[in-house]
């Protein structure tokens, strides 16, 4: 019973985190990032016809985002404090809906504010390392970009894994800086089904256009899955088997000191499929009662584990939750392969019982 116990208590805490991490990505994936990205045709630098491509792109099935962007590099100066930067020119109220966490994730000032020219919104840490506060004024400058002086009317602080050095401007403030005209480099779009990325941008690339699906642009995120997934069923297989055969242990020596006792029912008329059946019935019995403790006991840790945090060492994190999905029917499913093991393993056993010859087990 501990061995299945203790097989099922770590099988039901790693699927409860591998569930939990699946969501943390796909959460990522719904909220915090593009589901189709839209470039330029082959050969141009920029967008040029976008409000008539946008229109399209709107008439889309499942879509229920669309927002233009102008990005260029650039460097930003505050005293004698130097950062490189990705300056992103977008229309605010349109960029709220592909990256909602930008808004609510402001620790001063407002998202909306870049509406105005030369107004520019960054992430906490950015704004510590050019040691700037609200309203102080940071220079932009590039090569072959005319040089900016733009205020700081926002701070955020990033959600985990954002790049810390993406900044916002309003598209007007982004081509002014460029010398450009009504030109963007970029659309995001966000779908009401994730799914539906392959089939949208294939649409899109139809007319001309590059657009990758978030499948394509973070292939390491269902890369991250599937091994996650083949990682977590290869070691519960093995935990499993490695109870399994305890169990058959248990139950080999079992028959072999039980012998005069099977002899003794053997001679009083107990059939082989009887006494076979004894057996079963136990390594089954242990089975059950070891998953239902062992559940439990998985449930109780995957609880305490719950909201638990730690600090990650990567550039853009600072303090990760751990994230934890207890679901009862991968609980449930556990609980029934571990007694199914368990039969599995009395078979063994329990047909040696049934063929032992009453003469013989007599003797012990």
């Amino acid at each position: 019973m501990l061995a299945i116990g203790l097989a099922v208590a770590v099988s039901v805490t790693s699927v409860s985190l591998q569930a939990g991490f699946q969501e943390y990505l796909l959460d990522i994936i719904v909220k915090d990032l593009a589901h189709v990205s839209v470039s330029p045709k082959e050969g141009e630098e920029y967008i040029y016809l976008y409000r008539t491509l946008m229109e399209r792109i709107w008439q889309l099935e499942g879509v229920t985002a669309v927002s233009p962007r102008l990005s260029t590099p650039a460097s930003l100066s505050h005293k004698n404090n130097v950062e490189n930067v990705i300056l992103i020119g977008v229309i605010p109220s349109e960029m709220e809906r592909i990256y909602p966490s930008i808004s609510e994730r402001m620790v001063y000032g407002e998202l909306e504010s870049i509406q105005q020219e030369n107004r520019i919104v960054m992430s906490k840490k950015l704004a510590e390392k050019l040691d700037v506060e609200l309203d102080d004024t940071v220079d932009a400058r590039f090569p072959d970009a005319n040089p900016l002086n733009l205020m700081v009317t926002g701070i955020f602080d990033p959600p985990q894994g954002f790049p810390e050095e993406m900044t916002f401007v309003s598209l007007r403030t982004a081509r002014n800086f460029l010398g450009e005209g009504d030109v963007i480099n970029g659309i995001d779009i966000k779908l009401h089904d994730i799914y539906m990325a392959d089939r949208i941008s294939r649409e899109i690339s139809a007319t001309g256009y590059k657009a990758e699906s978030w499948q394509q642009l973070y292939p390491e995120i269902l890369r991250t899955i599937a091994i996650e997934n083949f990682e977590n069923r290869i070691i519960m297989l093995l935990i499993m088997i490695i109870a399994a055969f305890g169990i058959a242990s248990v139950m080999y020596m079992l028959v072999l000191e039980k012998t005069s006792e099977i002899g003794m029912l053997m001679a009083e008329g107990a059939t082989g499929a009887m006494i076979r059946n004894i057996f079963l019935i136990q390594s089954t019995v242990l089975g059950l009662i070891g998953g239902i403790c062992g559940a439990a006991g998985g449930v109780a840790l995957s609880l305490y584990l719950k909201g638990m945090e730690f600090e990650v060492e990567a550039p853009g994190w600072e303090e990760f939750v751990l994230p934890v999905v207890i679901d009862p029917w991968n609980t449930l499913i556990i609980v029934v392969a571990a007694v199914l093991l368990s039969l599995a393993a009395g078979v063994y056993p329990a047909h040696k019982a049934s063929k032992l010859d009453p003469v013989i087990a007599l003797h012990g």
